[in-house]
């Protein structure tokens, strides 16, 4: 079975991220948890992925990613929406996360110069209505950690030491729809939970 391209983002990559705007606050310690679900699904040439996570440079709101790639057309669409806390289910206690909301999508056309450089241009194509519930048992998980030094976030500025912990939840399972197709009428689907937390000292 062919494997399927999916969004999913490290805690490492996105608070590499959020750093930048860390660097620019007062304090030096910098203290902070996120959430993150995924669903990926492949029908055909076309393989659609979805990705919710905690939005490190906004309180109290979450980013939600679209994308799909059409390998046959090689047609790429993409599109992200800030979403409230307050609109986002995400109970780990219960072993649930659910979102609704509909994302602003833009068809991608790439163009690459003969040394590999390559730029996208980008053409609005629409909204794509996303809800999405996930269930995952909240005791049945795997831990790992990080730890990172003297990494450089800006011209003179290091994060001197960074810390994370994380859990990647088991037997995750994803029901609704993605562009009103279910999640269940895809060849192939399937979805991921993680939390964590994060800890740096910047310098």
């Amino acid at each position: 079975m062919r494997k399927v391209k999916v969004l999913i983002l490290t805690v490492v990559f996105l608070l590499t991220m959020a750093l930048p705007a860390m660097a620019q606050s007062n304090s030096p310690v910098y203290k902070g948890s996120y959430q993150d679900a995924s669903f990926y699904g492949s029908e055909g040439t076309v393989d659609t992925s979805v990705y919710l996570s905690t939005n490190f440079e906004a309180k109290d709101s979450y980013i939600l990613y679209y994308q799909t790639y059409d390998y046959e057309k090689d047609e790429y669409y993409y599109g992200s929406a800030v979403v409230p806390a307050s609109k986002v289910v995400f109970d780990i206690n219960k072993g649930t996360a659910k979102v609704n909301q509909t994302v602003e999508v833009n068809k991608v056309d790439f163009t690459c110069d003969e040394e590999g450089n390559c730029t996208g241009d980008e053409t609005p194509a629409g909204t794509k209505s996303i809800n999405l519930t996930w269930a995952f048992n909240s005791k049945s998980y795997s831990t790992s950690k990080y730890t990172d030094k003297n990494v450089q976030i800006d011209f003179d500025q290091y994060i001197k030491l960074s810390k994370g912990t994380f859990k990647d939840y088991y037997n995750v399972s994803v029901s609704g729809t993605v562009d009103g197709k279910g999640t269940d009428s895809f060849e192939y689907s399937g979805g991921n939970v993680s939390t964590g937390s994060s800890f740096a000292i910047i310098k």
